[in-house]
């Protein structure tokens, strides 16, 4: 626009600010840093840390020294000595926790060889770009999938998972779901594969989330994932990942549906791919929660459980639209046989659900005062009601049946799991990366 201006940083933002300007094209990006956040501070505390740092916004528009400058030198290669292999670990293991390069857990050494090793499980070149990788949009060559694959202990058949997954997540929505993995909510990505390669490699399908021997595979590409995103895609902790207070869905899950017993078509045939073809879809969720039914047979009893379940947590009455207003749902097959037994299709369960997950609009609006300028118009006449004629309206929870999606997966027990999500899932096939 040609108008001088000065951003204003609030708190643990300034790393964020450093890493954002930078990723984002604006490397000389200069600003102000005030003590508090904004958003929940009482106007008296806005207005004085604002008057504050007055003298410091007039010196940064200004001026051109750049106070938050801070070169990084990049090596090739990284060496680590030591009396023995294993001292020589546990040093390479300190600079990578200390650089926040790993989830600060043991990492295995991404040698040569063993990055050569992994670019053997694919046709593709090492030097093939993938995708850009949000949040910061790192350039995601085959290599660097590699070497962060080998850190997380992958072998090359996990490689053309790894890869499509990397590949899926720069598909989600206009920017791969940048924003959300920015936010201070507790956003992560959860990883479904569907088709033959998941048996072949060992994912599992039942008790999939967890630790354990049985989910070694589901571990090991999870964390792979999870180290393209963090090494590539910069998204890094107070830098570019900012919650609050963070979720353990951050280790990121990778399951298998359990298809073999569903009655349904699988989630990847559901958006067009064969039974024949192998495919991963990304799911952001936003929260978990255990719907437990404690005893129900019938498929509409069944379904009234998980139709009241997914009405935790809170929903927008804002302009922003980018996230939040969907529900996965992880269904186990003692729910989901049942319910196809009775001739219910995966389309007639959502919209099932869909009528029966009503809430309070008052409970729903909590959260945001409604004189706040993100209110949506439509939600204005609110302003107009008592707080128990708010508390008695009942709405339904999301815009349409298509905001749900449904997984088949778990072990024996009607237990079902539900995430808030958003935005929608993308999905991508892997055997193009074989």
């Amino acid at each position: 626009m040609g108008k001088p201006a000065v951003p204003i940083v609030s708190g643990r933002f300034k790393d964020d600010a450093i890493a954002s300007s930078k990723a984002f094209g604006m490397p000389d990006l200069q600003f102000v840093i005030v003590p508090r956040i904004y958003r929940n501070l009482a106007d008296e505390l806005c207005i004085s840390q604002t008057e504050d740092v007055m003298d410091n916004l007039i010196s940064v528009l200004t001026s051109n020294e750049d106070p938050y400058k801070n070169e990084q030198k990049e090596n090739d290669f990284l060496f680590f000595e030591g009396e023995g292999k294993y001292e020589s670990f546990l040093k390479m293991n300190k600079h990578f926790t200390d650089e926040d390069w790993s989830d600060a857990l043991p990492v295995y050494p991404p040698t040569k060889e063993a990055v050569q090793k992994l670019l053997k499980g694919t046709s593709l070149k090492s030097s093939d770009i993938v995708c850009d990788m949000p949040p910061g949009f790192g350039v995601a060559t085959v290599e660097k999938i590699a070497i962060n694959a080998a850190l997380a202990g992958a072998k090359p058949e996990h490689m053309p998972v790894i890869i499509a997954a990397v590949k899926c997540l720069s598909e989600m929505g206009p920017h791969g779901g940048k924003s959300l993995l920015m936010s201070t909510s507790p956003h992560a990505p959860l990883l479904v594969v569907n088709g033959p390669i998941a048996k072949k490699i060992g994912l599992n399908s039942g008790s999939a989330l967890g630790p354990g021997k049985e989910n070694e595979i589901n571990v090991i590409v999870g964390r792979a994932f999870y180290l393209c995103l963090k090494n590539i895609g910069m998204w890094y902790p107070n830098k570019m990942d900012m919650d609050t207070i963070g979720t353990t869905r951050k280790f990121v899950h990778c399951v298998a549906e359990n298809e073999q017993m569903s009655p349904w078509d699988s989630y990847a045939e559901d958006r067009g791919f064969s039974k024949e073809k192998s495919a991963v879809s990304i799911f952001i969720t936003d929260g978990e929660l255990d719907v437990q039914d404690q005893g129900n047979t019938s498929a509409e009893d069944l379904l009234k459980t998980i139709a009241y379940g997914i009405t935790f947590g809170i929903m927008g009455v804002g302009n922003n639209r980018a996230g939040g207003h969907e529900r996965l749902i992880f269904m186990p097959p003692d729910v989901a046989m049942p319910v196809g037994k009775e001739g219910f299709s995966k389309k007639d369960v959502r919209e099932f659900i869909y009528s029966h997950a009503n809430h309070s609009v008052g409970k729903m609006t909590q959260y945001i005062p409604l004189e706040d300028a993100r209110v949506d118009e439509k939600w204005h006449y609110l302003k107009n009601l008592s707080e128990s004629e708010k508390l008695e309206k009942e709405i339904p929870l999301l815009h349409s049946p298509d905001n749900i999606d449904i997984v088949v997966i778990g072990a024996d027990r009607a237990k079902t799991l539900v995430f808030p999500s958003g935005p929608s899932s993308a999905t991508v096939g892997i055997d193009q990366y074989i």
